[in-house]
């Protein structure tokens, strides 16, 4: 026969309950209707362009009902906004959210306009696996630029500004792996795998007291000789042994590496061995003079006047070639040499003046000397630059086809001139042996003005200065 406390005691715990159920659902609705008031009032204040009031709705909508598509609108308000990182960020979010909710058309909309968003901002697209199999690990920390991203956030694109930026992996129990540091662009996307496991290396050490005890970490302890299997990082290493005194050192294990440690233990009141620094091989003492013959191949724009048949105003032609030269210099210190430049070369175009004429040929003779000052960095393989002013010469001889009165009239031009000029070059330089090889751009600024025809003095041509530049190789051999 059931006892009549128990009975009462039945239906007090069923009302209770049926109190709960009832509050509960209460709540509910009352959570659902909030978040339906504010995403109405959103709705109304997006389609006025209040952005920024919108959003607040929205977040309050969410905050009461998360759903996707509640954050698509906090997408929209954020674009709106003209914040398009956190804008493609929502959009991401809320295509993970709404996997098997949204509808194909809503979701075809979003994913357009993310594609435009893309076009704004960077993205990296990041994974961490096992270093032993490759399989994903999902519970991995990220962060960017020092800050965690959210959990399953690698799931999802990450959405940056453009720029550089850092980013690292973490995962309870495993090495860190390196560090990424990333250059990106709007518009381009970039993948980035991170790879964590416990790649282990091999720790050896060896006391100088052939019985001693030693413990690695929390390792049961061994006599002799240690050797064994340890994950990458600092390890606590401790040597004893009796009559002498207990040696406590931190080793640090790198990924597959061997490590050979070897411990010296000291009797109580024995002074250790005294350090004796290794014997530095000294610095090969630097050649102070050097000659570097050279050959450049080179292009030049020059306007030929018309002292060489062109019409009024002259005309550009491009002129190609090759030069040959030398350079002495003394190296006042080992970044700084003080240098005599010279060189001679020639520069060749064909051209016809005119559709109907033959065709035209001017060589251009070309001939520098220039002080120059030379810097460049140290070791065997150094950039270096230098500059100079100096005199520059051209000697210009033309053969001229024109037309007159219907026919082809020929005529050799010749003419010279002497100007300033100035010289620039930077570059390379590799040691091989007692020699280096060197190879450098160069550009060099002179004036054409004083070059005039033989016979008539005319100018023969325009737009001065001019500029020839090129590459040049050059040998050089020290002394």
């Amino acid at each position: 026969m059931t006892s009549p406390l128990l009975l009462r005691s039945s239906r007090a715990l069923s009302i209770a309950f049926a109190i709960v159920l009832v509050l509960a659902s209460s709540a509910a609705r009352a959570d659902e209707a909030g978040a339906r008031a504010n995403f109405r009032r959103g709705v109304e204040l997006y389609d006025k362009k209040q952005y920024e009031p919108a959003l607040e709705s929205f977040r309050a909508a969410y905050a009461e009902k998360p759903a996707a598509g509640i954050k698509r609108n906090i997408a929209l308000c954020l674009k709106g906004l003209g914040r398009p990182v956190e804008a493609a960020t929502a959009f991401d979010e809320a295509l993970d959210e709404g996997e098997s909710s949204i509808k194909p058309d809503v979701r075809a909309a979003m994913q357009q306009e993310l594609a435009e968003l893309a076009r704004v901002v960077a993205t990296v697209r990041l994974t961490v696996i096992r270093s032993d199999d490759k399989r994903p690990i999902e519970n991995a920390t990220i962060t960017v630029d020092k800050v965690a991203l959210a959990p399953g956030a690698s799931r999802r694109p990450v959405r940056l500004e453009p720029g550089i930026h850092a980013f690292a992996a973490h995962v309870d129990g495993l090495a860190d792996p390196p560090e990424k540091k990333l250059s990106l662009l709007a518009g381009s996307p970039v993948d980035a795998t991170f790879e964590i496991g416990e790649r282990q290396g091999t720790l050896t050490v060896t006391p100088s007291v052939p019985d001693a005890v030693i413990q690695v970490d929390a390792s049961e302890p061994r006599r002799g000789v240690w050797t064994g299997k340890l994950p990458p990082g600092p390890h606590r290493v401790v040597v004893s042994a009796p009559d002498y005194q207990t040696q406590t050192t931190d080793v640090v294990v790198s990924s597959e590496a061997n490590v050979d440690y070897a411990i010296t233990l000291l009797r109580p009141g024995e002074l250790p061995p005294s350090y004796t620094m290794p014997a530095r091989k000294p610095l090969p003492e630097q050649k102070k003079r050097y000659l570097v013959p050279m050959i450049a191949y080179e292009g030049q724009s020059m306007r030929l006047a018309p002292a060489l048949g062109e019409n009024a105003g002259g005309a550009p032609r491009s002129f190609t070639g090759v030069s040959v030269g030398g350079r002495a210099g003394y190296r006042a210190s080992r970044s700084f040499a003080l240098e005599l430049y010279g060189d001679v070369g020639q520069v060749t175009e064909t051209y016809a003046i005119a559709p109907e004429t033959a065709t035209s040929t001017t060589k251009i003779v070309h001939w520098q000397l220039t002080p120059m000052l030379r810097f460049a960095t140290i070791g065997r393989i150094r950039f270096t630059t230098a500059t100079g002013v100096g005199v520059h010469g051209l000697v210009v001889d033309a053969d001229i086809a024109t037309k007159s009165l219907g026919n082809s009239v020929r005529a050799t031009h010749k003419g010279s001139g002497v100007a300033a000029s100035w010289l620039v070059d930077l570059g390379m330089q590799f040691d091989v042996g007692p020699l280096f090889l060197e190879a450098v751009a160069f550009f060099n600024m002179h004036g054409v003005g004083t070059t005039r025809d033989n016979e008539t003095n005319e100018r023969m041509l325009y737009s001065s200065p001019s500029t020839r530049a090129g590459v040049r190789l050059g040998l050089g051999i020290q002394f």
